[in-house]
């Protein structure tokens, strides 16, 4: 009798179980038609109705095409266009010095990308938030400081100090006026930004040779609000680099299109700096297809540097201009 006890309540628990199961796959089919139902068509209407209003509050791309083409291309005279100086070829000098400034210039290129921070007295300064602390610190004390220590090889360099925004711009109009500066902002605040506004309305020669670069589409915004002749760009943090978001092709698809068509035409940006990982032919495409120019970062390598040279047909980001394929050959 035991076994026929047993087996019945063997067959009693898989009915159950069954039955469990097909609750289950009805709850399931329920949430997903009530989703197909209600909760798709009010997304579909609220992409449409931020599309529209997009249309209405958005800036002019850029004050002059032609303004910014003589900003990211170089003269004939000069041997390359194609790398950007990363806080002027950090490593080949001190980073976001004057020296290295002079040093890129000397081998023949004019494009240097250098950082920006706000000081606790609310001064803009010329230098990496990661190796110094510029917000707590006002510009008396930074200008104490010598960055070339910094460097490996700061014994071949005169002692600099960090630089003001001031100082950099008459450096620039003083030794330096073929320079174009990418000026990447590390503070987002609204009082950066309105400090940044004050100093390009008042120096225009610096605003005519600058590309203002932040990873905020907001301060962009604010930005070129206050004064829409700044050429700006995006830097493009890698914000799909977890796991779960990077294997959805649907989602990075969505995040992409929102971006690209969405909040570029309403800020209004000319470049996007992309990282070298996430960037492919059809990527540069989509880009282009809006108008903004993409810039790779970071490239070091000779052989990165020929394929975006020669294949993708893209600038980059670079920290050392001693591997440019071109003088490496005549070397």
């Amino acid at each position: 009798m035991s076994f026929w006890r047993w087996l019945w309540l063997a067959l009693k628990m898989i009915y159950q179980l069954m039955c469990c199961s097909v609750s289950l796959i009805l709850f399931c089919f329920n949430v997903f038609w009530l989703f197909c139902n209600l909760a798709i068509p009010w997304c579909t209407l609220t992409l449409i109705v931020v599309c529209i209003a997009s249309k209405f509050v958005k800036l002019q791309r850029s004050p002059n095409e032609k303004r910014l083409l003589s900003l990211l291309s170089t003269p004939e005279e000069w041997p390359s266009y194609w790398p950007i100086a990363n806080r002027a070829a950090g490593f080949d000098a001190p980073e976001n010095s004057k020296a290295a400034i002079k040093k890129c210039l000397a081998r023949g290129y004019r494009n240097v990308l250098l950082d920006a921070g706000l000081t606790s007295c609310g001064e803009i300064v010329v230098a990496n938030p990661k190796k110094i602390n510029v917000a707590q610190q006002p510009l008396a004390e930074l200008q104490k400081l010598n960055i070339a220590e910094q460097h490996p090889m700061g014994s071949h360099f005169e002692a600099e100090s960090v630089a003001s925004l001031r100082q950099l711009s008459d450096f620039l109009e003083a030794e330096a006026a073929q320079t174009t500066v990418f000026l990447r902002l590390h503070d987002n605040s609204a009082r950066m930004i309105d400090q940044l506004q004050k100093f390009m309305t008042a120096d225009e020669t610096f605003t005519q040779r600058t590309v203002v670069i932040s990873r905020s589409p907001l301060a962009i915004y604010q930005l070129r609000k206050l004064k829409p002749e700044i050429v700006c760009g995006l830097w493009h943090e890698t914000y799909l680099s977890l796991a779960i978001l990077k294997s959805s092709t649907l989602i990075t698809s969505i995040y992409g299109a929102v971006l690209r068509n969405i909040i570029v035409p309403v800020i209004g940006i000319s470049v996007v700096f992309l990282s070298k990982d996430e960037i492919n032919f059809h990527i540069a495409d989509l880009w282009r297809n809006v108008g903004v120019r993409p810039i790779v970062y970071m490239v070091n390598s000779p052989n990165e540097k020929r394929y975006f040279q020669k294949t993708m047909k893209i600038q980059y980001l670079t920290d050392s201009l001693r591997s440019e394929p071109h003088l490496l050959m005549k070397a």
